[in-house]
């Protein structure tokens, strides 16, 4: 008797083992094969964008694209889980649609969009819109000087309680450039230069050294070069750190600062190419004592990013990344294990032009991730059907 229960509650428990690995193995997520929804242009007004928004406030996401003929900014609503077929918002016609950015700008709780063109940028305030409009058709502010941008950030870099902005930009401003608010906006041309004068593909506030204020990271093709400028605490900047060289692979399209893998530590994650032979993306971690950094992630060699987001696609509780290529057309998720980013893509899909970005949300309300891509062409949308 004691031989049959002890083997009973050997089985049992060993059952329960195998239970219990099985319900905390994450499932790998899987995606449809093709877009299921489309905004349906050849050309998209820009080099492709999606963004995806809560517009109107009624709890589901709604996403905003660049269309053509003419160049202008539109708003795609979510109706019952699905994007809608028509734009329920568009701006006027607009210069090229290089970049839309997504932030509460004045924070009142409702979210508004920047634009970065080549050749100024602007904002669009929620709820500032006639009728049903939740924007006005034109830019409630705009820089009122000519600058080829290309990536813009916000933050906060003197403390004072609102937005300032940071532009990457080349012709005829050469380098970073700070537009500081001191009246309820940014100044609408140049406050102050930081850095070399030199060509600059991408720039973002970051508090990559923990300290509590918004230091600044700005790339530059040139040279293959990553620079990190060091914030004061009162908006001042010194001369900056050069913390990474890459001759091989020298652009940066867009760069990101944010702690991968949940120790303390930020790493800056680089979208390399398209520009120039494409080639892998990086990662980059601190070294302990030294100012320079080290590549801590890759991608494939012949890749060629340009966008990324961060979001935890297979719910184990670690941040995963979708990127957007648009040397190879196609949209790729990377998933996480144990503070690993895995250096082959898990899933990856086919796109119909250059993929610009891409960037996670739950479009349909089924508790799972899907990913909306822009392409050169238009925007798209993937749906996870992992669940199904």
């Amino acid at each position: 008797m004691n031989t049959i229960l002890l083997l009973f509650t050997t089985a049992a428990s060993l059952a329960s083992i195998s239970t219990l690995c099985l319900a905390e193995t994450p499932s790998v997520p899987t995606f449809s094969d093709k877009p299921i929804w489309v905004s349906g242009s050849s050309r998209s007004g820009g080099d492709g964008n999606a963004q995806l928004l809560d517009v109107d406030q009624d709890g589901d996401l709604d996403l905003i694209t660049s269309v053509p003929n003419p160049r202008r900014w539109a708003v795609y609503r979510n109706e019952d889980g699905k994007l809608a077929s028509k734009p329920h918002w568009e701006s006027l016609e607009t210069s090229d649609c290089d970049h839309i950015s997504v932030l509460d700008f004045n924070r009142d709780g409702q979210d508004d969009i920047a634009g970065t063109h080549e050749s100024h940028c602007s904002l669009y305030i929620n709820g500032t819109g006639r009728g049903k409009a939740l924007f006005n058709v034109r830019p409630t502010w705009e820089t009122d000087t000519y600058i080829d941008a290309n990536q813009i950030d916000f933050g906060d870099v003197d403390n004072d309680g609102d937005y300032d902005m940071l532009m990457a930009a080349g012709l005829p401003h050469l380098g970073l450039a700070l537009f500081v608010n001191e009246t309820g906006y940014p100044s609408r041309t140049v406050s102050r230069r930081i850095g070399p004068r030199q060509y600059s593909e991408s720039a973002i506030f970051a508090d990559i050294d923990s300290d509590g204020d918004q230091d600044i990271v700005g790339t530059y093709p040139k040279t293959g070069t990553i620079i990190v400028f060091a914030n004061s605490g009162d908006g001042n900047f010194d001369e900056g750190t050069l913390v990474y060289t890459d001759q091989t692979v020298r652009h940066v399209q867009r760069v990101y600062c944010i702690d991968i893998d949940s120790n303390g530590s930020k790493e800056l994650f680089c979208a390399k190419g398209p520009w120039g032979p494409p080639g892998r993306s990086v990662a980059l971690g601190r070294q302990e004592g030294l100012n320079t950094m080290k590549v801590v992630w890759t991608s494939g060699a012949k890749t060629g990013y340009h966008g990324f987001d961060f979001r935890d696609v297979d719910s184990d509780g670690d941040l995963d990344l979708a990127a957007a290529d648009w040397s190879g057309r196609r949209v790729s998720i990377y998933l996480q294990d144990m503070g690993t980013l895995s250096n082959s893509p898990v899933w990856s899909a086919a796109t119909t032009a250059p993929a610009h970005e891409a960037v996670f949300g739950d479009i349909d309300g089924d508790g799972d991730l899907d990913l909306a891509v822009g392409g050169v062409d238009q925007a798209m949308l993937f749906e996870n059907t992992s669940s199904q």
